[in-house]
């Protein structure tokens, strides 16, 4: 009797985890845009940078919000018009600092979505304290490594891991 308890459990935690990762398709599609572009802005490529922002800003448009959890869904409604613009934004303009002024609003609201929509696996939300003409500023990242698309090769490790979203 214990022994099917359990594996009930087991199979509604599985089953759980499955329908949210099936559930936040769209937003893992965003994030894996966003990663190259946070890449090509590590370095310091305009182009490259402005053609990733394309993508993300296409990966924005096709988020199905019917699929997302109500709480994802809430959160993305909230800021799919800022990350939308900011993303065209980057990709109208090929200089690399004011690219980088855009990438910190985007970083921000795409953090405020995947804080709460979770993750299968860790994403890191690091700070450099000298982004942002000295404000600082965050970005994700896929692994706990710091390096900076805000300074690129100047400054590639500055910085720290401030959350760890799973």
């Amino acid at each position: 009797m214990k022994l099917t308890k359990l594996m009930m459990a087991v199979a509604i935690t599985f089953t759980a985890s499955f329908a949210n990762a099936q559930s936040n398709i769209g937003i893992n599609k965003v994030l894996n845009d966003y990663i190259q572009l946070k890449d090509a802005l590590v370095k310091a490529d305009g182009t490259v940078s402005a053609n990733f922002a394309k993508i993300v800003s296409s990966s924005i448009q096709e988020v199905n919000v019917k699929e997302l959890s109500s709480d994802t869904r809430a959160q993305w409604m909230k800021v799919a018009s800022e990350l939308k613009e900011d993303a065209e934004h980057i990709s109208d303009i090929k200089e690399i600092a004011l690219q980088r002024d855009h990438f910190v609003g985007l970083s921000k609201n795409l953090y405020s979505v995947i804080k709460i929509s979770k993750s299968t696996t860790p994403i890191y939300y690091q700070f450099c304290p000298m982004a942002n003409k000295g404000k600082g500023a965050n970005w994700l990242s896929l692994e706990n490594k710091i390096k900076n698309p805000y300074y690129g090769n100047q400054m590639l490790t500055c910085g720290k891991v401030v959350d760890t979203i799973q």
